[in-house]
This record gives structure tokens, C-alpha cells and sequence, in this order.
């Protein structure tokens, strides 16, 4: 979801999970922690290869990191960042020369390319990109690609639709995004307090699924009027909006709603801590879809190290280990035969029909014209 709102980001309450949730949920971004080391630099004692990451605080975990330059033979170091727009402003701004590897989200990946910051995919290393799902393979090639070379690999992603507590709410029901605008549940609903999320779900109930299918989200004004319009005549139903994770959470745990627009990661933690009755929506209309990305700096002198680390990040036992730190699921399914039968319920075993379904968060054109709809429909 951009910083402009389509980031994908995660927040922090505690949990290293947490911490890049509350970013895409609209809360204000923590600066860039910790400190790059010299591109080409020795790291260690061992004077080892260093290899340097600007990317989210749950690719440091010491296991992961420690398994990686092990096989890779490499020293990583690793500078935590709370949003990809960060991340594409430092590198726009000459800092891709102090980084090797970067790891936006999908919707960055383009940006990095356009601004020519990112060096092709050496396809000889990534012998995991292979074993991907097909769809991200599809994605990879509709956003990673150009002049005949790819420039970003899939790692781990998440998706948006809406939760419904199940005691409430028939689990029977038609998964449609007529939910957040059914006035049988008035008061009880709950909207993300972020132009794009929350305006794209509205767009998706209206049946402009077609806005969503090209290089870029393309809705026309008279489109957004219409958006604008029904979010207006929708703010009667609501509870209110929510921007923070931990506050969707806190509040659907206290029963202040039972429909709400969120994305997957807040209920997989919910079942984590043990609770059953928080079921997650695949609406009919498709799922806003985030998946992080790594690219590896046009200025890296280290290329073929670093993309041998991107290979390792997506091995079915780092992808796995990835994945139940951060409630995600990896791009790898492999990663399931080192997940148990609870975690791949949780975020292994992704049904085929939720793959296809998925629509990767873009750019959006005519942004300015959201946003002003956005301030009227919040002060309407």
C-alpha cells in the first residue's frame, strides 16, 4: 500500500509482528534502526564477505540470520525499516550505495526499477524461485519485468478482506464485501481509517473490479464520485474506523464490533493466542494482496552474494521460520514440511482458490483525486 496508504506494513506491540502491522494501518512510521555497513565491507571476525539489508525487523532474527551465513558464508547486516516508502526514499536518495539487498513491498519494486536503483535477477542463483506459486510467478513477470529481465523475487505476503466474529455472524454466509455495507449489522462494522484499503473495499463491493486488473488501480472520477458517495451513505453503519492493529484487536476482542475490514495477519495472531471464533472473509470480489520483495542495488559489488541470500530467505526452512514470526505466509510452499499441522492451517497451507483470487497492491493513478474524496467522506 504506498506510503500514500498501500504499503503492506506491520506495527509494534511487543511482538516483532506487530510492529510493521500498525505502518500499513495508517500509524505513523518509526525511522530507519541500526547502522549499514560499508558496501564490500568485512564483517566479523572472520573477515568474511558483508552483505548489507535495508528491510523489516523480522528478517534479523538471529536464527534465520545465523543459518544464512552459514550456508552462504557471508556476514548479514541488517538495518530495520518500518515502511517501503523509507526504503525507496533513502535508495532514490544515494543510500542504495551503502545497501546490497532491499526488501519493499511488491508495489515499490516498479519504483526501484523505474528510478533504475535495481540490477536483474541472477536466475543461475535463485534455484528456490522455482518452487514459488504459480500466481507470484505470474506477478513477478507482470511487475518484476522489463527489457526480457526480471528485477524483484517474491519472499512472503498477506492479503486484506474482511473478519466477522463467527458468533455473531453465520459462517454460512456469502463471502462478499456486501457484508460491510449490510445495514442488518449498523453499528457493528468497522472500516480501516486509510484511503486506499478502505476506498479500494468500497470500490470492490461497487463492481469496479476492472479499475484494479491493469499496470496500475485506475478508477475514473465519476468512479470515485460514486466510491465517495456510497462510503458517505455507509458511515451511518459504522462503529468507526480503525487505523492500528493492535487496536482492531483489542476492539474485536471486547465485542465493539463484529464486521470488519482487515487484513489476515490481525486474525492469524488472534488464533495464535488461542482464540477460535475470529474467521477471516475471501470476498467474492477478490482480496487486496501484499507481498515484500527483494531487489539487490544497480550499485551492489556484492550481486552474487546477495542474491544467493534472497535464495536462502525463500528455502522452505527459513521461509517457514519467516513465516511464523510474522503470522505469513511464504511464497514457498515447501516451506509446509517444516511448519506442524496447526501452523499450516494458520499460515502454510494456502488454499489454491485464495491464491487466484488475490489482487496485488499497485500504484494509483489520479491519487490526489483519492485523497479528496477521502477528506470528504471522513468529515461528511
Amino acid at each position: 500500500m504506498s506510503d500514500s496508504q498501500t504499503d503492506g506494513d506491520q506495527a509494534s506491540s511487543g511482538n516483532s509482528t506487530v510492529s510493521r502491522r500498525t505502518y500499513i494501518a495508517g500509524a505513523g512510521a518509526v525511522g530507519l534502526t541500526g547502522t549499514a555497513g560499508c558496501l564490500g565491507g568485512l564483517g566479523g571476525g572472520s573477515g568474511s564477505q558483508t552483505i548489507n539489508i535495508l528491510t523489516w525487523e523480522e528478517y534479523a532474527d538471529p536464527d534465520i540470520k545465523s543459518r544464512i551465513e552459514d550456508e552462504v558464508g557471508v556476514t548479514l547486516e541488517i538495518t530495520k525499516s518500518t515502511s517501503s516508502s523509507k526504503m525507496f526514499s533513502s535508495w532514490n536518495s544515494g543510500q542504495n550505495e551503502q545497501y546490497d539487498i532491499a526488501i519493499p513491498n511488491n508495489n515499490y519494486v516498479p519504483k526501484m526499477m523505474d528510478a533504475d536503483l535495481a540490477a536483474p535477477v541472477n536466475e543461475d542463483v535463485m534455484t528456490n524461485s522455482g518452487d514459488i506459486y504459480e500466481v507470484f510467478k505470474g506477478f513477478q513477470e507482470s511487475q518484476f519485468t522489463s527489457g526480457g529481465n526480471t528485477y524483484g523475487v517474491p519472499i512472503r505476503f498477506g492479503w486484506y478482506g474482511y473478519s466477522y466474529d463467527s458468533r455473531e455472524v453465520s459462517e454460512d454466509h456469502e463471502q462478499s464485501y456486501d457484508m460491510l455495507f449490510n445495514d442488518e449489522y449498523s453499528g457493528n462494522i468497522i472500516m480501516y481509517d486509510n484511503h486506499f484499503k478502505a476506498m479500494s473495499g468500497a470500490a470492490l463491493y461497487l463492481g469496479y473490479r476492472d479499475a484494479f486488473e491493469g499496470s496500475s488501480v485506475s478508477l475514473s472520477e465519476d468512479q470515485i464520485e460514486e466510491v465517495k458517495n456510497t462510503m458517505i451513505d455507509q458511515k451511518d453503519m459504522l462503529q468507526g474506523y480503525i487505523a492500528a492493529d493492535p487496536t482492531y484487536i483489542k476492539q474485536f476482542n471486547q465485542g465493539n464490533f463484529v464486521i470488519g475490514q482487515s487484513g489476515r495477519n490481525e486474525i492469524v495472531e488472534m488464533w495464535s493466542n488461542g482464540k477460535t471464533w475470529p474467521k477471516m472473509a475471501a470476498p467474492k470480489e477478490g482480496s487486496l494482496a501484499w507481498f515484500e520483495s527483494a531487489v539487490v542495488s544497480k550499485a551492489s559489488d556484492n550481486k552474487e552474494a546477495a542474491w544467493k541470500v534472497i535464495n536462502e530467505y525463500i528455502s522452505p526452512q527459513n521461509g517457514a521460520s519467516l513465516a511464523k514470526i510474522g503470522y505469513s505466509p511464504s511464497v514457498n510452499p515447501k516451506t509446509q514440511e517444516h511448519l506442524s499441522d496447526e501452523q499450516n492451517e494458520m499460515f502454510g497451507a494456502i488454499d489454491p482458490s485464495q491464491l487466484e483470487s488475490m489482487i496485488p497492491f499497485k500504484s494509483v493513478e489520479n491519487e490526489d483525486a483519492w485523497l479528496t474524496a477521502w477528506e470528504e467522506i471522513k468529515s461528511a
